[in-house]
């Protein structure tokens, strides 16, 4: 049951356990949706006693449609004519209607038919760590639920993390995870882009700096090491790093010891390290790009993060999470996405994986009207390749027919993207939701390089 007023919680509480014998879960609005899931099931009541809490039942009817799981939802409305009034837009969405005090006994009833008498009700707030991962993964990535069980090992034990994948795969996402199932849970959760850093900024930035260190360090300042306290510090692009930053930074993690630069006095890091690379360190290591000691080091646990198109399965539980945050924080009546919308969103190739298609989300939910997203609010890019798709699909079936045309697609994409840009590549990166690098590789792989001199801009 989900209440925000205690009286009302307390008073349909106990009916409950006096008619069924049984305790019902009780939480309030705003913890609810870390306890929702796919494998939600059973009777979930949203008890609304005002026009504010009228409010918020829409918006849980809305994201638990737009998100398919599968609870039996029944909303119960307490004495207030305006707040019975406030319910209507969730009729057809709802299981029933309930009024407070009056149909009581409806509501008993209601649960006892849907769970059945011997069957206990489920205390969603009881979960053990590799449930709580499961069911995190399960709303953002299911296929990464192969994942579980290593993912539960990383974060019960303070040892480094390595993580690998393309720009965008989501893996800011997965070490938050690690570090919010973990005991430093209760501590800092900090981020260091080492890609965005200049190389005489790095060490500053890692370990701070003493007053007069250097021009310009007119008082001391805490580096991210020191900052990060007794929580985790994720390290992202840590291939970005050069060789004697990355001795540095061995050190710390052989020892936990360092000084800021100008200082003599050393400090110790308490914190949890994860760190993550868009590139395969393997590689770099034997290119002579990155340390063979501290790649030992950081290798401790490993998971990799396979490109969007890879995962397509993925996308469906992506989108509908996305669409319902977006649909909250712009107002939106959305309940539903068409089926046409999703399939455009499956079959694209997303060069900028999960960062690129949160982007186009957040587009078609803000232009969306109505309580469907339907296929005409996505991104042009977006309907071209559906439309190219559609056209060849018919008569081509094998896997590498598919392949071409999405790399048809995909190099049309970046394409418009070089142009929309004045052939900034930093620029048209950003706007793909991709790093530079990545975009140079593609532009590589589709002979867009040769781009007229009087044409380019600023790259």
């Amino acid at each position: 049951m989900v209440a925000d007023d205690a009286r009302l919680a307390s008073a349909i509480g106990g009916h409950l356990h006096k008619a069924l014998g049984q305790a019902a879960f009780v939480c309030k609005f705003a913890s609810i949706r870390d306890l929702l899931g796919p494998d939600t099931d059973g009777v979930l009541v949203l008890a609304a006693s005002t026009p504010a809490d009228a409010r918020q039942v829409l918006r849980l009817v809305q994201e638990v449609s737009l998100q398919h799981f599968p609870a039996t939802i029944v909303v119960l409305a307490g004495e207030a004519a305006d707040c019975c009034e406030d319910l209507s837009g969730v009729q057809s969405r709802i299981c029933r209607q309930i009024r407070w005090p009056e149909q009581a006994g409806m509501l008993s009833g209601l649960i006892k038919d849907r769970l059945g008498r011997g069957q206990p009700f489920t205390d969603m707030g009881e979960k053990s760590l590799e449930e709580v991962i499961g069911r995190r993964l399960l709303c953002w990535t299911p296929s990464l639920m192969p994942m579980v069980d290593r993912l539960a090992l990383a974060a019960t034990h303070d040892v480094t993390v390595l993580l690998t994948g393309e720009t965008g795969t989501g893996k800011t996402y997965l070490a938050r995870l690690i570090h919010e199932c973990s005991a430093r849970k209760e501590h800092r959760f900090l981020v260091v882009p080492c890609g965005a850093l200049s190389a005489n900024l790095v060490e500053s930035e890692f370990f701070g700096h003493a007053k007069g260190a250097f021009t310009g360090a007119d008082r001391p300042k805490i580096g991210k090491f020191a900052a990060a306290g007794e929580g985790t510090l994720l390290l992202d692009e840590i291939d970005a790093l050069g060789l004697e930053q990355q001795a540095n930074l061995l050190r710390v993690i052989e020892t936990g010891e360092f000084e800021p630069v100008g200082s003599n006095e050393t400090q110790v890091c308490t914190a949890r390290m994860i760190v993550a690379s868009n590139w395969n360190l393997d590689e770099a290591v034997d290119r002579g790009k990155f340390r063979r000691d501290l790649y030992y080091r950081l290798n401790v646990m490993s998971f990799h993060l396979p490109p969007l198109r890879e995962r397509v399965h993925d996308i469906g539980p992506l989108v509908r999470g996305m669409a319902a945050r977006f649909n909250r924080k712009f107002n939106k009546d959305l309940f539903d996405i068409s089926p046409q919308a999703m399939a455009a969103l499956e079959a694209f190739p997303w060069p900028g994986n999960i960062r690129q298609l949160e982007n186009v989300v957040q587009q078609g939910v803000l232009v969306s009207s109505g309580s469907e997203l339907l296929f005409q609010h996505l991104p042009q890019p977006v309907q071209e390749y559906a439309s190219l798709s559609s056209g060849n699909g018919h008569s081509q079936t094998s896997g590498e027919s598919l392949m071409h045309n999405r790399e048809i697609a995909e190099r049309t994409v970046i394409q418009r993207a070089l142009v929309n840009a004045g052939y900034s590549r930093a620029r048209a990166a950003h706007a793909l939701g991709i790093s530079r690098v990545t975009l140079y590789k593609k532009m590589k792989k589709y002979g867009l390089m040769d781009v007229p001199l009087h044409q380019a801009q600023a790259q």
